[in-house]
């Protein structure tokens, strides 16, 4: 799946609206990815694909799920820190 650019249109309590551009596979996740940049009181009020330079998107693509969740799932205490060696399987 390759990435776009997204358009996300954000209003707050207020009635200020703003947009935000980001990078994503999908719409949907381009909402997810625009997340972190919206303060507590924006909704979002549309997502739209545009044909813009991927180099002026404000957030990058959004995390999977697998990634978000890998620190809190069983076993991943046994996974290897970074920098770990692989242990010898040499016999």
């Amino acid at each position: 799946m390759s990435i776009r650019t997204y358009r996300v249109t954000v209003r707050s309590a207020g009635g200020v609206s703003r947009e935000i551009r980001v990078a994503s596979p999908t719409d949907v996740q381009a909402g997810d990815a625009a997340r972190p940049l919206m303060s507590e009181d924006e909704a979002i009020l549309g997502i739209e694909e545009t044909i813009e330079d991927s180099g002026s998107v404000e957030a990058g693509p959004p995390l999977s799920q697998a990634a978000e969740l890998a620190p809190v799932t069983p076993g991943a205490a046994a996974a290897p820190e970074p920098g770990d060696r692989a242990p010898d399987r040499r016999f």
